[in-house]
């Protein structure tokens, strides 16, 4: 499989465009380069936080794009060549090495998982994941088609890689230009040999509604606590809202009064949730 890499050069606007294989692409991740700009970003990151302020030779990281190989059409504008079926996954605002190796495992559980490696940040974690179309009928050729099913396809591996994982994803919006910097990550994981998850041809984009929004307006509290919290936080979570809403609905009741009432209000709340 191709990957594409593209530098921008801030001062000129023009860009890079170079094709390399996805092996050796996590090859080239293992080790820093001579000029050691990947280590230097991470160094700046903290003070950098809160401003807008960005390092100053961020453009020698090129972009890479997991899902497309593009080439160039005679004008110079780029075009997509072949769709990967690669959907990126992002878990952000990691605290250190244990955190992002963690993910990582996590990933690697599922044979679908195509790749997992660290972030320029140092403190994210990419996972790409597998798609094709069911019957060995590869993938989509057109770029509309593509588009189509690689947005399907991101929301799906929401889904599935949620549940795993005790930090959120980052959603982001399910479309063939994602991207990620050039990294630095002495173990990648990498899977040539995934198990794509099969999906068919869809023929309309997938609803407004987001994996987020959809987590937010579920009725049940238990269904919208994040994965990865432990019972006592969960029924700490639940009890404080259930008296919250009781206390909302006395307004006159206050310190010292019969608490019979007020236990009344709690318990129906608490039996909801």
């Amino acid at each position: 499989m191709k990957i594409t890499l593209i530098r921008q050069d801030s001062g000129s606007g023009k860009e890079a465009l170079s094709i390399c294989e996805a092996g050796t692409l996590f090859n080239k991740m293992k080790t820093e380069t001579k000029s050691r700009h990947i280590t230097a970003l991470r160094n700046l990151i903290p003070m950098l936080e809160g401003t807008y302020s960005q390092y100053e030779h961020i453009d020698k990281l090129p972009y890479i794009y997991s899902a497309v190989e593009y080439t160039r059409t005679k004008e110079g504008e780029r075009k997509m060549k072949q769709y990967n079926g690669l959907v990126q996954l992002e878990v952000k605002r990691l605290a250190g090495t244990s955190e992002m190796e963690y993910v990582k495992r996590q990933a690697a559980l599922l044979p679908q998982t195509f790749a997992a490696f660290c972030g320029s940040s140092g403190r994210s974690v990419k996972i790409w994941v597998r798609f094709a179309l069911p019957d060995d009928r590869g993938l989509p050729k057109k770029e509309a088609e593509a588009e189509l099913f690689h947005a399907h396809a991101y929301w799906l591996a929401v889904k599935c890689y949620q549940p795993m994982l005790p930090y959120d994803i980052n959603l982001q919006a399910p479309v063939l230009t994602q991207k990620c910097r050039m990294t630095l990550d002495e173990s990648p994981y990498y899977n040539p040999d995934a198990v794509p998850f099969c999906l068919e041809q869809p023929l309309t984009m997938p609803g407004e509604e987001t994996f987020r929004q959809r987590k937010q307006g579920e009725k049940n509290l238990l269904s919208r606590l994040q994965p990865g919290y432990e019972s006592a936080k969960t029924f700490t979570k639940i009890y404080e809202a259930a008296l919250n809403r009781a206390f909302q609905e006395m307004e006159d009741w206050k310190r010292g009064d019969d608490l019979q009432p007020l236990l009344v209000h709690l318990a129906e709340h608490c039996f909801k949730a």
